[in-house]
This record gives C-alpha cells, sequence and structure tokens, in this order.
C-alpha cells in the first residue's frame, strides 16, 4: 500500500506543558504511550518554541484558561521531544498531541468572550506557537515506544509538481520499513493556527517509526538516496523533518 493511500491520522507529542494543561509526568516504568481517538474527535497537534524567561506568561495563560477548557473536554495526551531537526528552518522545543471530543466542542470553546484574551496571550507567552488541527474520521490508536525513534515531518506540497513530493515520501516510508520500522500516520486536510495570521497549513504530516536516529540520518545522506532528495527539493515549497522520541 502507497503511503499516500493511508487514510488515518496520528499527530505527535510535545514536552512542556502547552495549553490548558498540567506537564506530563514521566513514568520510568512505562515503556509505550498509547493514545485513542473516537471519530468526529478533533486531534491537536502543538509546536511551541519557549523562552524561559517566558514562563511567568505561561503560568497566567495556563491559569486564565485551563479549568474552562476542560470544561469544554480539552484533554492533553502526552509529549514528543525534538531531538534534532534534520530539514526545515522552523524547530519547535516538543510536539504535543491533544484533543477536543469534537468540533463543536472546540467552536463553543472558542467563541467564549474568555478567548480572545487567551488568543492573545499566546503571542506574549511564546516566541512560536503553531497549532495543527484534524478532524478524526476514524477509530485511530497511536503507539509510541521510548526505545525507538521517530521521524515527523510537515509538507507544504508545490502544486506544479506534487508527484516528486509524493514519491519521496513513499521512497521514505518504504526506507524506514526495510530497517525495521512502520508508517505510524499520515494525516491531510488540516487546519493551522498561527502567531502569523497569513499562515498556510501543510498539506500533509506524516509520522514514521525508526530503530534509531542513525538510521534516518544515513537514509539521507546516502548517495542512492540523493534523487529523492532531488525530488524533495522540487516537490515541496517548504518541508520540515523532526526527529523525535515520546516522553512517558
Amino acid at each position: 500500500m502507497s503511503l499516500n493511500s493511508i487514510n488515518f491520522m496520528a499527530l505527535s507529542f510535545g514536552l512542556l506543558s502547552v495549553l490548558f494543561a498540567s506537564p506530563v509526568i514521566a513514568n520510568e516504568k512505562e515503556k509505550t504511550l498509547s493514545v485513542h481517538f473516537n471519530p468526529g474527535a478533533v486531534m491537536q497537534l502543538i509546536a511551541p518554541v519557549t523562552e524561559a524567561e517566558k514562563r511567568p506568561l505561561r503560568d497566567k495563560y495556563f491559569e486564565l484558561g485551563a479549568s474552562t477548557a476542560r470544561e469544554y473536554g480539552y484533554t492533553q495526551h502526552g509529549v514528543l521531544v525534538v531531538e534534532k531537526t534534520l530539514i526545515g528552518t522552523f524547530s519547535p522545543n516538543v510536539f504535543v498531541v491533544s484533543q477536543w471530543p469534537s468540533l463543536n466542542a472546540q467552536k463553543s470553546f472558542q467563541s467564549l468572550p474568555l478567548f480572545s484574551e487567551i488568543k492573545a496571550l499566546r503571542r506574549e507567552a511564546w516566541e512560536a506557537l503553531k497549532l495543527y488541527d484534524y478532524e478524526v474520521t476514524k477509530p485511530t490508536t497511536l503507539t509510541f515506544s521510548t526505545d525507538k525513534i521517530y521521524s515527523v515531518s510537515l509538507a507544504w506540497v508545490n502544486p506544479k509538481a506534487p508527484n516528486n513530493y509524493y514519491d519521496f515520501i513513499d521512497s521514505f516510508a518504504k526506507k524506514a520499513q526495510a530497517l525495521g520500522g512502520k508508517v505510524i500516520s499520515i494525516t491531510q486536510d488540516i487546519s493551522l493556527s498561527d502567531h502569523n495570521p497569513y499562515a498556510v497549513a501543510p498539506q500533509q504530516i506524516v509520522i514514521l517509526e525508526w530503530n534509531s536516529a542513525n538510521d534516518i540520518e544515513a537514509v539521507l545522506a546516502s548517495s542512492e538516496y540523493a534523487a529523492q532528495l532531488e525530488k524533495l527539493k522540487n516537490g515541496t515549497v517548504d518541508f520540515e523533518l523532526h526527529a523525535v522520541r515520546p516522553r512517558v
């Protein structure tokens, strides 16, 4: 099956308490992180860039919105720590996965008078904060292991050469599988909230499992893969690739 034909969704996890939730506490006895989403839920991937000196503003943000967001069903599940950004100029500290029970619940929260103040605080509390949303269409369970490494890629596809990108990502997934990894998820039809009101959402987010970060970098650096990287260059207007590891 081509990677592009897979129609389930997953998003990655991050490290700091990002929106309306306490930090996820690590449990050394646990080796896996498993999260389930029902159809109709809104899966939210959050990519922050934090600054230590802005912690008081983030505390104010959490205090302002946390309890109200939870009343509308908001839940934060876990984090994927960004160990290295391999491609791209945007490098978040983490990816955080959170969830709203439905699009209606999320929009009801966003329609509150309180939300305008909450949204304004985002710009003050984070250097950058990108929220990627996806409405889940089928039961989806994501499982991550702490003894594996994962790649999270975000692609803004070049409309003049889309097949070049899809050829690349299919090849990249096959390389992961040949090295003992697997496809964790692929998502499309994403919406984005960003400090920049003119920012556009990526056309695709893909998560792959690998045995080690060395495997990812070896594939990217191999001479046999140069042609695929050229397809990636021609097939996208922007692209991010991050090596991440779950924190349980």
